[in-house]
């Protein structure tokens, strides 16, 4: 019984663990018959917190960090959606001129923003911690 108690135990620890970790994925999208395959990470560390962004200008993409537990930065604009209804946050990212909307996570990300494949493949490719 106690044996299968510390197994819990370190399953649990290794997922509130892995939530923390900066995660890449390795990202393979067509454009027609070219494919295109890139890296890009979403999440933070213990030390600190990584949004993700799409800049369409330099088409890469881009990082805001900050400390974990620290306020997080503050959005220098919003835009209204027309096709949802939400307001969206726009930050700024280091490096970028426009202020540009966070992409949550990989499940948020439903086009390439490369190619316009929404069929793209993602597979986990590190985590960073």
């Amino acid at each position: 019984m106690l044996r299968q108690i510390i197994l819990m135990a370190l399953i649990l620890l290794c997922c509130v663990e892995s939530a923390l970790a900066v995660t890449r994925y390795r990202i393979t999208s067509h454009d027609g018959d070219k494919v295109v395959e890139y890296q890009v990470s979403f999440g933070g560390a213990k030390l600190f917190e990584q949004w993700t962004a799409f800049d369409p200008a330099s088409k890469t993409f881009v990082y805001l960090s900050f400390t974990r537990g620290a306020e997080p930065p503050k959005p220098t604009a919003t835009i209204w959606d027309h096709r949802t209804g939400e307001t969206i946050p726009l930050y700024k990212f280091p490096d970028v001129e426009q202020p540009l909307p966070v992409i949550p996570s990989l499940g948020g990300m439903k086009v390439c923003p490369l190619t316009g494949d929404k069929k793209f493949k993602a597979e986990t490719y590190m985590f960073l911690d």
